[in-house]
C-alpha cells in the first residue's frame, strides 16, 4: 500500500498535489441570495428606501417610503415584532414616546391649530414607524446595510435631476452624495484589505471635488470621516484572548477629537485658499468671503438659525413652542443678529414662515420643548459614541460608517428634519447600534461555546512522506 501512494505521489505534478476539488468538475460560484426569503427582504429594504423620491401632498407633504410603510408595517410587527422591541433599543422608543408627549403638551398650551398639531405628531410617529420598520428587516445584517445605503445614493440621483442646468446645485442636493457613497463602498473593499492608502486617496479625491464645486460642509464631512477612517489603533478583535492594547480609552478618544479638529482646520484653510485664488465662482466666493467676516465665523455665518433657535429654547426651554410655529419676533431676531456681527449688510425684516432652526436638535427642542431636545441629545451622544467605536474597532466598512454617522452628526446640528430624511435619521441611529453592538467584545463564556472548526489538512502535507 506504501509502495502505490509512492508511485502515485511521483506522477503527480504539484499543482495536481495542492488541488482540493474532484477532478473534471468546475467549483460552483456561491449563491448571490439564500434564498427567495433573502431576495425578497433585500428588495423590499431597497424599494422602501427608493420610496422617498416621490411624495404626496397630504396635511403635508408624506414621503412615498411611509406610504409603503402604513401597509407593511403591520405585517413585519407580527412576523418578527420582538427585534423591533430589542432591550438595546428601550431607551430610544421610551424618548421618542416623551417627544410625542412633548409635542402634544405643546401643542395644546398654545391652541396650536389642527393642521400643524397632525403634522408634528405624525412626524414622531413616522419616525418611529421607520425605526421599526428598518430594524426588522435589516435585522444587524451588514448585507441589508448595504442595500440601504445604495437606496440612499439612487434617492439622491433622482434629487439631482431637479435641478438640471445648476449643476453645482445638483451637486449640493443629488450627486456628491451619490457618488460618495459609491465611493466609499470601494473604499471599504480596499480598507478590509488594508490597502489604506487607497482608502485615503479616495477620501481626498472626494474632499477635492467638493472643494472645486463649493460644497464646503461636505467637504469638511469627508475630511473628518477620513481623518478618522486612518488605522491608528490596533483592532481589538485581532487580539482574540489576548490582552488588550494598554493605551486607554479617554486617550484614544483625545486623539480621535484632534484628528477631526485638524481635519476642520484643514478644511478652512483649503475653503480660503481655494476663494482667495480664484478657485471658486464669483458668487460662491463672494458669499464665503462675507461669511468668514462676520463676528462669529464661518460656521454661523452659514447657520445663523442657530442662535435664533437658542433664543427661542431660552424663552420656553421645557413646554416649547408648538408643532411648526410662528411668531415674527424670531424671524426679525434673525435678521438683526445677522446684521449685528456683520453677516448682512441690510435689517430688514424677510418675509419667512415658522421659527428658524434648520436643526434636528434645536427643531425638536423649540417644538416640542425639553422632551423633544432629550431625545436629540440622547441619539447626538448615541452617534458620537458610534463614530469613536468606529475609528477604534475598524470593520471592512468602516470607511463608509465612518461618512454616515459624522454627516448625520451635522444633519442633528445644523440641518431641518422632515420628509425621507426621517427614514434615513431612522437607519443611522440603527447604525450607530449596530456599531456599537459590534464592538463590544464577546465573553470568554460565550466564546468557549462555540465549537471549533475542524483543522483541513492540505492534499499535498497528506502525500508528504
Amino acid at each position: 500500500m506504501t509502495e502505490f501512494v509512492d508511485q502515485q505521489h511521483l506522477r503527480l505534478s504539484p499543482r495536481q498535489i495542492g488541488t482540493v476539488r474532484t477532478l473534471g468538475r468546475r467549483p460552483r460560484r456561491p449563491a448571490l441570495w439564500s434564498s427567495r426569503q433573502a431576495f425578497f427582504t433585500d428588495l423590499a429594504i431597497f424599494v422602501l428606501g427608493l420610496g422617498g423620491v416621490y411624495s404626496v401632498g397630504l396635511v403635508g407633504a408624506l414621503p412615498g417610503n411611509e406610504i409603503l410603510l402604513l401597509p407593511m408595517l403591520p405585517v413585519l410587527l407580527i412576523y418578527r415584532g420582538s427585534r423591533a422591541f430589542n432591550r438595546e433599543y428601550l431607551w430610544f422608543l421610551i424618548l421618542v414616546g416623551a417627544w410625542l408627549l412633548g409635542t402634544m403638551a405643546a401643542d395644546a398650551s398654545i391652541d396650536n391649530y389642527a393642521v400643524n398639531r397632525m403634522k408634528g405628531i405624525a412626524r414622531v410617529i413616522f419616525f418611529a414607524f421607520d425605526f421599526m420598520a428598518l430594524a426588522i428587516l435589516i435585522n444587524h445584517k451588514t448585507r441589508r446595510m448595504i442595500v440601504f445605503a445604495l437606496s440612499i445614493c439612487a434617492v439622491m440621483v433622482f434629487y439631482a435631476q431637479d435641478f438640471r442646468g445648476d449643476f453645482l446645485t445638483s451637486w449640493k442636493f443629488g450627486y456628491s452624495s451619490a457618488l460618495t457613497i459609491v465611493a466609499l463602498l470601494v473604499a471599504s473593499y480596499y480598507n478590509a484589505r488594508q490597502k489604506y492608502k487607497t482608502c485615503v486617496a479616495i477620501f481626498l479625491v472626494l474632499a477635492a471635488l467638493n472643494l472645486h464645486y463649493a460644497f464646503r460642509s461636505q467637504m469638511v464631512i469627508v475630511l473628518i470621516a477620513g481623518a478618522l477612517t486612518v488605522p491608528i489603533f490596533e483592532n481589538r478583535r485581532a487580539l482574540g484572548r489576548r490582552q488588550a492594547a494598554t493605551t486607554s480609552n479617554h486617550y484614544k478618544t483625545v486623539i480621535l477629537v484632534a484628528l477631526a479638529v485638524g481635519a476642520i482646520f484643514i478644511a478652512n484653510q483649503a475653503i480660503k485658499f481655494a476663494a482667495t485664488q480664484g478657485l471658486l465662482d464669483e458668487n460662491t466666493a463672494e458669499k464665503f468671503k462675507s461669511q468668514s467676516n462676520g463676528k462669529l465665523g464661518v460656521l454661523v455665518g452659514g447657520r445663523p438659525e442657530t442662535l435664533v433657535a437658542i433664543q427661542a429654547i431660552r424663552d420656553s426651554p421645557i413646554i416649547g413652542h408648538g408643532s411648526f410655529a410662528f411668531d415674527p419676533k424670531y424671524i426679525a431676531l434673525k435678521q438683526d443678529l445677522q446684521y449685528e456681527y456683520g453677516y448682512s449688510e441690510s435689517d430688514e425684516t424677510p418675509d419667512e414662515g415658522g421659527i428658524p432652526t434648520h436643526s434636528h436638535l434645536t427643531m425638536a427642542w423649540v417644538e416640542s420643548g425639553i422632551l423633544g431636545g432629550l431625545l436629540w441629545l440622547y441619539i447626538l451622544a448615541l452617534t458620537i459614541r458610534a463614530i469613536l467605536q468606529t475609528a477604534v474597532h475598524r470593520q471592512p466598512l468602516s470607511p463608509l460608517y465612518c461618512y454616515f454617522l459624522v454627516n448625520f452628526v451635522w444633519d442633528i446640528l445644523f440641518s431641518p428634519f422632515g420628509s425621507v430624511n426621517r427614514l434615513w435619521g431612522a437607519f443611522f441611529v440603527l447604525l450607530s447600534y449596530n456599531v456599537l453592538r459590534s464592538a463590544k467584545p464577546v465573553p470568554d463564556q460565550q466564546r468557549s461555546r462555540r465549537p471549533y472548526p475542524r483543522r483541513v489538512v492540505p492534499v499535498r502535507r497528506r502525500f508528504a512522506y
